[in-house]
């Protein structure tokens, strides 16, 4: 956050601002999040993957994670 010059993120319940997310608040955060993988004979999978909101997207550039691969 400090690198991007960011005071606080909207990490908590009702989109309140956090000026010190924690690892608890990260994981809250992305606990939600599910992946599915429908099989089918003879077609490859289907992967559903909840879609991320912009607030988790801004978390994954924060941390170094491409969103294009979240999920895969």
């Amino acid at each position: 956050m400090e690198r991007e010059g960011l005071e606080s993120l909207p990490m908590y319940p009702e989109g309140r601002d956090c000026r010190c997310p924690t690892t608890r608040r990260l994981i809250d955060i992305f606990d939600p999040i599910q992946r599915h993988e429908i099989h089918q004979t003879g077609q490859a999978p289907t992967v559903m993957v909840t879609k991320l909101t912009a607030l988790r997207r801004r978390l994954l550039r924060l941390l170094g994670i491409p969103a294009s691969s979240y999920g895969q």
